[in-house]
């Protein structure tokens, strides 16, 4: 495991591609305990320099890494935004290979996981090599 330190300043075409990138935006904007400011928060919206970096090496290595990315948070992840910041963050993982990609919205009144626990929710991704 390497540690590259301040994600806005770390550029994914400038580091040594690997087959796996394992990340946790902030989540204290995506947690049931917070002010639930969702992935448009300050903290939580670190997430989308996570999925620049990703498209970064994609680009740099012909899409050929990474090839899977594991991206962990809060249970509230899945209800923050009424289910729409869940949402958000397939389609984002989704268009790293396909650009146009389109997740559906939760289904109106849906009731995602609610749970106040300290567990904490991974969630794996397989990217599509060139």
């Amino acid at each position: 495991m390497i540690h590259l330190g301040d994600i806005t300043k770390i550029h994914g075409d400038q580091i040594e591609p690997v087959y796996c990138i394992t990340f946790g935006s902030p989540c204290q904007d995506l947690s049931i305990a917070g002010r639930r400011a969702g992935l448009a928060g300050e903290r939580s919206g670190l997430f989308m320099e996570a999925v620049r970096i990703i498209k970064e090496m994609r680009r740099a290595t012909h899409g050929s890494y990474p090839v899977v990315v594991i991206w962990e948070n809060v249970p509230g992840a899945f209800s923050s935004n009424g289910g729409e910041d869940f949402r958000a963050v397939l389609e984002e993982l989704a268009r790293v290979e396909e650009p146009d990609a389109s997740i559906p919205r939760p289904p109106r009144g849906g009731q995602m996981e609610q749970s106040r626990s300290n567990r904490r929710k991974w969630m794996v991704s397989g990217l599509a090599t060139a």
